[in-house]
């Protein structure tokens, strides 16, 4: 996470390193990438370190880093090419450090441009959700805004408003999910409000076999996600 957020261009004042550990591999990486930039490395003891972390697992490493600029839609929007079938996922709410971090961690795998979040009723993009992201949080751009007035800028761009619901008039596979798309899921423990599914263009289900009725936040994203690649692929070879 340390490496990513360096070679990100993160600001970070000071990155604290394991003095009796080996400079060796990810660690030797950080120090170099770390005296280019101008980066204070101070070694200390173990116990020190482990004193300092917020996560209780930082492998030796820890970076002191200034909070990221907070992006908003409207800059995010102005990134964006339509014609590259882009998608960017409003939640409902995530209350979930880990669930955010996991979140954003499949964001980046499967090409998504940002995720948009309430002001309020949203984890933090704290050193936990960091650690879980693998460092796409340094990436991935987490936008605090209101999802319904989210949702009516990105229909103006041009944007699919895709909902995910249990309920939902047909499964994701059925569904397509080409083009510029905007995935909306409600959150860790309630579905899609009334507001967000009166804004959405139509509203998909992940098919569930077993007993539970539903899924992980995050494991849902995933899921809908990697078939909207999918269907990209195919269209693509078409």
């Amino acid at each position: 996470m340390v490496l990513e957020a360096l070679g990100a261009g993160r600001e970070i004042e000071e990155v604290f390193l394991d003095g009796g550990a080996e400079a060796a591999g990810k660690v030797r990486s950080i120090m170099e990438l770390a005296r280019k930039r101008g980066v204070t490395l101070t070694a200390l003891d173990r116990r020190e370190l482990d004193a300092r972390s917020q996560t209780g697992s930082h492998q030796g490493v820890i970076a002191l880093a200034r909070p990221r600029e907070d992006t908003s839609l409207k800059t995010l929007l102005e990134t964006v090419d339509n014609t590259t079938d882009p998608v960017i996922l409003v939640l409902g709410e995530v209350l979930y450090e880990q669930n955010l971090g996991a979140i954003l961690r499949t964001c980046d795998g499967a090409g998504a441009r940002g995720v948009v979040v309430p002001p309020r009723r949203s984890a933090p993009l704290s050193s936990v959700a960091s650690r879980v992201s693998m460092g796409a949080s340094e990436y991935i751009p987490v936008i605090r805004e209101s999802p319904t007035s989210a949702l009516a800028q990105l229909s103006r761009a041009g944007f699919h408003i895709i909902g995910v619901e249990a309920d939902g008039e047909c499964s994701h596979f059925e569904a397509d999910l080409t083009g510029p798309a905007a995935l909306v899921f409600g959150g860790e423990d309630k579905g899609l409000s009334e507001t967000l599914r009166g804004k959405c263009d139509r509203v998909v289900s992940i098919p569930l076999l077993g007993r539970i009725t539903s899924l992980n936040i995050s494991v849902a994203v995933a899921v809908v996600l990697y078939e909207k690649v999918r269907q990209q692929h195919v269209a693509a070879s078409d």
